[in-house]
């Protein structure tokens, strides 16, 4: 039996130290599990920014013209961001799950109220995500 697709959206936001220091926000649609979903990113004005989908097999991101194929989730990520987010570890963030990821520390005292802190240390790096019911 398959577990029971999960969907969030809302709006995120990432902020690196650089250098160069990036920022980057968003609203998403986030579905599916771990192992396999898609995160679609949208601008302020809801334009499609960027549709990613992953799977075991491959991980593709979907910008302006042809896809772009990956080989992982994380690769994927570290090409649209310029940065190692845990993203497979944000769905257990999501659920309220206290998970681990090396070089991260989540901050779900406030997730009852639709939101949720990470940041990493080294180089510092905060993600945030205010999620719409």
């Amino acid at each position: 039996m398959e577990p029971q697709e999960q969907y969030w959206q809302g709006r995120l936001s990432l902020n690196e130290d650089g250098p160069p220091a990036q920022s980057f926000s968003a609203s998403f649609e986030l579905r599916g599990q771990e192992s396999e979903g898609s995160l679609v990113l949208y601008t302020a004005l809801g334009t499609t920014l960027a549709r990613i989908q992953w799977s075991a097999a491959s991980s593709s991101l979907q910008t302006v013209g042809e896809p772009q194929i990956f080989d992982s989730l994380g690769t994927l990520v570290r090409h649209l961001t310029g940065t190692d987010l845990p993203i497979t570890t944000l769905f257990s963030w999501l659920k309220g799950e206290q998970a681990v990821a090396q070089g991260w520390e989540a901050d779900l005292s406030a997730l009852a109220n639709g939101r949720l802190r990470a940041q990493r240390m080294l180089p510092h790096a905060e993600l945030r995500v205010i999620l719409e019911h």
